[in-house]
């Protein structure tokens, strides 16, 4: 009996013991596991830490432009540039689309909740994410899609991007709680809504815009990374016009000293933008800029715009001039098996100067024969005139080798502008 007492004693203190043993190699494990999660928590951390969160300056109330002017306006609406969009514009651009939609009650604009319909941002240094609740912008990544975007959803291998672009995003089960099997239709009604008000708050404010209203939602789902469970309701391109766009350039003026450049242009349908804004762009950085012709004075551009050519072709000399810029245009045509302007671009190369070509004038440095081997870019119709010359076409919107600079189009002028400029740095 004593026997069977001392058995059951033990049993209950090894019981007691063992119980007590596994609570606390649990709690370690527990903790462990807590410090693990912590600590891959705090590892993960990094790559988050570079986005940036925007506070936007309060938006306006109200405007000098009128809803009856605004609304005439959309009806001519012309391309927008790149140049980036300050963050008074944006702010007043996200407040404007809020301000569209209802609050649940119906009868205040939400401003200060946050709808099912989301606004996204997409600016050169990346994607953001608007919330109404701060008036701020939350970066989402950091890569600038709006080439990509552009050439996807406008399918033209150069397209206009747009200073910024604007993609409302939104779910129907969002609106399923409230609107039941309605919940499709008022999302779309709503998002209708925002779409009008973008629209006339960008021209209010003196921009213009390419409005996409059929969206290829599986194609922005790939390239801004969307989940499955949203849908892509509508894309916006805002910006300002392009004949008003200033390039601006970051490449110190003393870096490119007192250099010259030369644009040729034909005299009659030469792109607007690739002559005014690349013009502007050398300026601002100090480099003095004259433009030939086929005729001095007066030509025209494809647009319409005008400018005075300061010189003829057969009165260039080469040797003043850092640069020799070719700038494309259904009028440019006229150029690739004009004599004189292939001679002075072997001169040019020759002379070792930089020599560019954007949009549709690579194809007359290719007949020029200064191509051969050299990694090359031009609008998509160019491409097979540059392999023929033996050009490598990569079709990136800006090429440089060496001291040959070549570009797609209007599109990516600001970039064009840089890469010139770095090539006249180098040539020093």
């Amino acid at each position: 009996m004593n026997a069977r007492m001392n058995f059951c004693d033990g049993l209950t203190r090894y019981t007691r013991t063992t119980g007590l043993v596994l609570l606390l190699l649990a709690t370690t494990v527990g903790v462990a596991l807590a410090q693990q999660r912590t600590t891959s928590k705090r590892l993960r951390t990094p790559r988050a830490s570079g986005l940036k969160t925007i506070q936007l300056p309060e938006p306006a109330t109200s405007s000098s432009i009128s809803l009856e002017a605004a609304l005439t306006a959309q009806q001519a609406v012309e391309p927008p540039s790149n140049q980036r969009l300050g963050f008074p514009d944006i702010g007043q651009l996200a407040w404007a689309a809020r301000s569209a939609v209802p609050a649940q009650s119906g009868a205040v604009p939400m401003v200060n909740q946050q709808s099912p319909i989301s606004i996204y941002f997409i600016l050169p240094d990346g994607m953001y994410l608007y919330d109404a609740g701060t008036h701020g912008l939350q970066q989402k990544t950091n890569q600038d899609a709006r080439t990509v975007m552009a050439t996807s959803l406008l399918n033209q291998p150069v397209a206009p991007t747009g200073g910024c672009q604007i993609v409302l995003v939104g779910s129907s089960r969002d609106f399923v709680p409230r609107y039941g099997p309605r919940a499709k239709s008022v999302m779309l009604l709503q998002a209708g809504q925002m779409a009008q008000s973008i629209k006339l708050q960008a021209l209010a404010l003196g921009l213009t815009f390419v409005s996409i209203d059929a969206v290829d939602t599986a194609m922005v789902k790939r390239i801004c990374r969307f989940p499955r469970s949203v849908e892509p309701l509508y894309v916006a391109f805002v910006g300002y016009p392009a004949s008003q766009a200033v390039v601006t350039t970051d490449v110190p003026a003393e870096a490119v000293g007192t250099r010259k450049a030369l644009i040729v242009a034909a005299a009659q349908g030469f792109s607007d933008e690739e002559l005014f804004q690349t013009k502007r762009g050398l300026e601002l950085a100090s480099v003095q800029t004259l433009v030939a012709s086929t005729r001095a004075g007066n030509i025209i551009g494809a647009l319409g715009g005008t400018i005075d050519a300061d010189l003829m072709l057969n009165q260039v000399k080469v040797s003043e001039f850092g640069a020799v810029i070719f700038v494309g245009g259904p009028g440019a045509v006229d150029f690739v098996g004009n004599r004189t302007v292939l001679n002075l671009v072997r001169q040019a190369f020759a002379q070792r100067k930089v020599l560019a070509g954007i949009g549709t004038a690579p194809t007359i440095l290719a007949n020029a024969g200064v191509l051969k081997g050299v990694r090359t870019t031009a609008f998509l119709s160019e491409r097979v005139n540059l392999i023929q010359a033996g050009a490598t076409y990569t079709g990136n919107p800006v090429e440089k080798d060496g001291s040959i600079v070549t570009a797609t189009g209007p599109v990516v002028v600001n970039v064009f502008v840089r890469a010139i400029l770095d090539a006249l740095v180098e040539a020093r």
